[in-house]
Parts: C-alpha cells; structure tokens; sequence
C-alpha cells in the first residue's frame, strides 16, 4: 500500500492554513489581551519532513536480490517538541544560576518502501519521548531522553514491535567559543541495534559561523546569513528498524514456517548535503536540502533471534546499494512567547542539545532558529535602536 501524496499533500496544506490562521490571530492587534510572563525557554514546536533519493538497481548475482530487483523509497516525519516544566534556582540575591527543563516529544514516520521485485510495503513508526534539561548555569549541561517507538507494517497490524531509543548526554561549554560532550546513545539508525559513545565538539559561537563533531549523529559547518538566512553542510547517517510483514514476498527458508512470515527489516545510509534554512518569522521556518546519499544498506533479519549488546541482530540478507542523490524538504512551526536569552551562552547549548538531539530516533537536525542572531555593536544608542532590540530579543 502506497501513500497517498495527494492526501498527504491535502493534510500538510491544511495544518499550514490552519496554523497561519492561528497565527494571525494571535498577533490581531484590535483584540484584547491579558498579558502573562513566557513560562519556558523552549518553544513549543511542530515539524514536517519530507525525504527522497533516486531510485536505484539492486545487484543481479545474489538471489533475493533478483527478486526484489530495485530500491526506491521515501519518507514522511511529523512530530513536535513542548517544553511541560521549567523551574529556576536563583541565589540569595536573586540572581538566576541554574534551571532544569522536562519536554514531552513525539511524532510518525511513515516510509514507502517500493521495491520492483515484490509489493510495496509501507512502514509507520510512531513515538513518544520524554527529556530532561539540567543547567547548573556555569559549564555544565546535562541532557537525558527516553523514546520508545512502535514501528509496524502498515495493513499487518500484528507486526508491530515496542523497542526503545535513548540518549544520556553531558556538555561542557569550555567558553562562547569551544565546548564538548560525552555521553550514550541507544539507536537504530544503521539499520541495527547500536549501543555506542557519543562523542562531540563545536567550535565557533552557536549564533556566528561554527563547527560541530557529534558522533554518531553528524558533522555540521554552520554559516549563517543576514537575519533570516542560515545554510550548513553537512554528512550525517540515517535510517531505522522496522517489522516486515513477508506475505508471498521474500523467498526466505521455509516461506510457510512461522520463522519467516515475519521479518526484521533495517535499512541505513550516510548523507552528503547542503541545506538552507529560511526564517521569515520567529513562528515559521523552511528548509531545502540535497546531496549525495552514501554507504546505502538492506539488511533481513530473523524476528525469533535476540540481540547481541554490541553487535546487534544477525541477519539473513544484507545488500550494499550504489550511491545516489537525494531532496530533502520540511517545515518548522512555533508557538509561544519564551523567556529572554540573549546572549546567554549556556541556554544556547541547551538548545541546541534539544534541536541536534531528534526524537523517534530520526536524525533529524533542526536548525537552532530559537537562538537570536548576533548584534554587531551599536556606536550611541538612541532611543529607537533600544526599543528595536528590546522588541526583537525578548520575544525569544
């Protein structure tokens, strides 16, 4: 079973409709408002993501290779991001020094996976995540997330499998200039089950030009350009682990034993890209990006076997797929007044933790459109100028 484009075309139009109707709405300057202190410093955000590569000729020696005979796929993301609690410690003279944060993520995958050999099979992924945020205000920022995700056929209900993501991060901000992290990442991203270190650095200031190493989640360089424009490269790995209904389709074994009816199905790749962010407003972004997509994999796994801590799952089958290209398109809304954080360099961690840090186990990098751009410095202030600046900055 396929998706539907042009219902999904019809639902994406209407929640953008719907939202810029809301948004209007709310920034209606004739209606009365009852004016209440931002609670958070997150906003509360909502996602769309599309993913596309070429479709590509599978090897003709191996068997069920043969049989499958192409690879084309692509794939939908919709999920959200809202900050529930915020709570900040001040010291004795009132002075803020240290906050904790607790978000509730969630969202749906659905990939088409359409292979020329045997049926299209559509594969839907649902999760839900909760995180927590710890700035002890000076360096230190610690960041741990829990997402299990139900990842079933579509149309073979029973298929479905409740598996679990996780990440367990701490950053230090050695300066505005340069800061690390350590930590631990449960994932499924190369089509297996990876328990591995996570290991990072960034060099540059968040809101200026800068580097960022986040193994195994990607490597950005970021530029940004003017007030609304922010462009990156970028090489990051993508993929996922999903329950393969094998009705009359693979040619595994013994089609009729119940060890290959169903079937473990992970697919990984690396990406190769550039992306343009464009921010017309605080409340609505878009993005384009496109590449080379690398190091393509398949890979059919027995539903009956446990996995190993470090090597994951044996598999049946495995297939390396030739590099190609890929578009990757999406949209970013948010909604909300935040605190202030301007120029505070510790909150720009915490969001950029929270942005690079994906839920369902996706991998997608959200751009850090939260934290203010850089001021080039004003020679005297006049009056305008500050009432600018106040009206620009304190609404993030």
């Amino acid at each position: 079973m396929r998706i539907n484009r042009k219902v999904a075309g019809f639902l994406i139009l209407s929640f953008v409709i719907n939202i810029t109707k809301l948004l209007a709405f709310d920034n209606d300057s004739t209606k009365t408002k009852t004016l209440h202190p931002p609670k958070h410093y997150f906003s509360n955000s909502f996602y769309f993501d599309l993913y596309s590569p070429n479709k590509r000729t599978l090897d003709t020696v191996n068997t069920i290779s043969k049989q499958l005979k192409s690879y084309k796929m692509s794939q939908l993301n919709m999920g959200f991001n809202i900050p529930c609690i915020t709570k900040d410690f001040y010291n004795h003279d009132s002075t803020r020094i240290q906050n904790i944060h607790f978000l509730l993520t969630g969202g749906m995958t659905a990939l088409n996976m359409n292979f020329e050999g045997i049926k299209t099979h559509t594969f839907i992924k649902t999760y839900m995540g909760v995180r927590g945020i710890y700035n002890n205000g000076k360096k230190s920022i610690f960041f741990a997330e829990m997402a299990p995700f139900n990842a079933f056929d579509l149309g073979y209900r029973k298929t479905g499998k409740l598996r679990m993501s996780a990440t367990v991060l701490y950053n230090c901000s050695v300066n505005q200039y340069f800061a690390f992290r350590v930590g631990y990442s449960r994932s499924f991203l190369f089509g297996n089950l990876s328990n591995l270190p996570y290991l990072g650095i960034r060099v540059g200031r968040l809101d200026k030009v800068n580097f960022s190493l986040q193994f195994p989640r990607s490597i950005t360089f970021n530029i940004p350009i003017g007030n609304y424009v922010r462009t990156s490269l970028y090489a990051k790995p993508q993929g996922g682990f999903y329950t393969f209904a094998n009705s009359d389709t693979i040619h595994l074994g013994n089609a009729l034993s119940d060890d290959y009816k169903k079937l473990n199905f992970g697919r990984s790749e690396f990406l190769l890209g550039t992306r343009i962010d464009i921010m017309p407003s605080r409340h609505f972004e878009f993005y384009l990006s496109g590449g080379f997509t690398t190091q393509n994999n398949i890979e059919f796994f027995p539903t009956t076997g446990k996995p190993d801590m470090i090597y994951g799952y044996n598999n049946y089958y495995k297939e390396h797929i030739k590099n190609g290209v890929f578009l990757n398109f999406g949209m970013m809304f948010r909604f909300g007044k935040t605190k202030s954080i301007y120029n505070s360099q510790q909150m720009y961690n915490a969001i950029d933790m929270n942005n690079s840090n994906n839920s369902g186990d996706i991998n997608l990098n959200h751009s850090n459109g939260e934290i203010p751009k850089a001021n080039r410095k004003m020679g005297k202030n006049k009056t305008d100028d500050v009432v600018d600046l106040i009206e620009t900055q304190d609404l993030y």
